[in-house]
């Protein structure tokens, strides 16, 4: 019984530990990237995923510092920042960076915090959580994902935004590659989303186990 109790408080430290690196990590990159290019910069899905992130460890904190229970959309967001932030990753490493360099999307500035480590950490914060993830919560980061998408190709249509990202480009890009871009990242959210949830499903019993 004091080995779980033990247990269970350096869970909760570590998870505390890990959003309060996170907050300090995506405020950093947050202001550096407000400094450089200003509100415009919100029309990257990467600083929207990771500018989430810094909400849902915000929001974390206070519920740990006050020691209040952590309600289940707090958890759901949770989810989704972790799932967004992957895809972020995956596509800069994946998709981007072959056109690019890796120092670009990976070293400079504040691409370590916004590709790399906020996503790491972020899953890693999800999977020491205890807080159940409800079942409904599998199609919430493909919505929020398509939500941006969606966004993004009607102001690209209009002439206000160009891209960020070449398959949003809907006047220059055939409409068989936005559509394809579109459900391969719906898919890949939906994967994602499942894999996550299975595997803090199977560490949250693991550790039940354990007191």
């Amino acid at each position: 019984m004091v080995k779980s109790t033990m247990r269970t408080q350096r869970t909760k430290r570590s998870v505390f530990i890990l959003h309060l690196v996170l907050v300090v990590l995506e405020i950093i990159a947050a202001r550096y990237m407000l400094a450089k290019e200003g509100l415009p910069v919100f029309r990257y899905y990467t600083v929207d995923s990771n500018v989430l992130q810094l909400f849902v460890s915000l929001w974390y904190l206070v519920c740990l510092i006050r020691k209040k229970d952590i309600p289940s959309v707090l958890a759901v967001l949770h989810l989704v920042s972790a799932v967004c932030l992957t895809v972020t990753f995956m596509i800069a490493a994946f998709v981007l960076m072959p056109q690019s360099t890796f120092a670009y999307y990976f070293l400079e500035n504040v691409a370590p915090i916004n590709h790399f480590l906020g996503p790491v950490l972020s899953l890693i914060s999800l999977m020491l959580s205890d807080v159940q993830i409800p079942k409904k919560a599998l199609f919430a980061p493909s919505v929020a994902t398509i939500l941006y998408g969606g966004v993004a190709l009607i102001l690209n249509m209009a002439g206000v935004l160009k891209g960020p990202y070449f398959f949003l480009e809907i006047n220059t890009t055939p409409l068989k590659t936005v559509v394809l871009w579109f459900a391969v990242i719906f898919l890949l959210c939906i994967g994602l989303a499942r894999a996550y949830m299975a595997l803090h499903r199977f560490l949250c019993r693991h550790r039940k186990g354990d007191r």
